[in-house]
């Protein structure tokens, strides 16, 4: 029987009003991120992709390594929290993506992030 992982991935987000200028056209966020692993295996946090959307349609692409500088390795029923952040050019925008995983195995597979909204709390009045 093949082992599937079931990885949970819930994400806070937050306006950085000290480090935006809307004049300049610089809106900064944080997003918080835990990712839980309700298998029965260990699984390693090997790279990420990100799809980051503005209020103008501007999209950026990430592509990288592990997590704030880590591949995590995360045992069954614990969790991993990062936090990171993102600049748009709008005082909103969405970011979804997945996480490439390995398993002791040997196996990988991608776990999708979901789409959430970055924003302005403002400019949502």
């Amino acid at each position: 029987m093949e082992f599937i992982p079931e990885i949970d991935i819930e994400v806070q987000t937050q306006f950085l009003e000290g480090d935006s200028y809307p004049e300049k056209q610089r809106f900064v966020f944080a997003y918080s991120i835990t990712i839980t692993n309700h298998s029965d295996g260990a699984v390693q946090l090997i790279s990420r992709f990100w799809h980051i959307a503005d209020a103008n349609g501007k999209i950026q692409e990430v592509h990288g390594e592990g997590v704030v500088g880590q591949q995590p390795r995360i045992e069954p029923g614990k969790s991993f929290q990062y936090t990171s952040g993102a600049v748009l050019e709008t005082a909103v925008g969405t970011m979804e993506g997945e996480y490439e995983f390995v398993t002791d195995n040997g196996s990988v597979f991608t776990a999708p992030i979901p789409a959430f909204t970055l924003a302005d709390p403002i400019s949502l009045h």
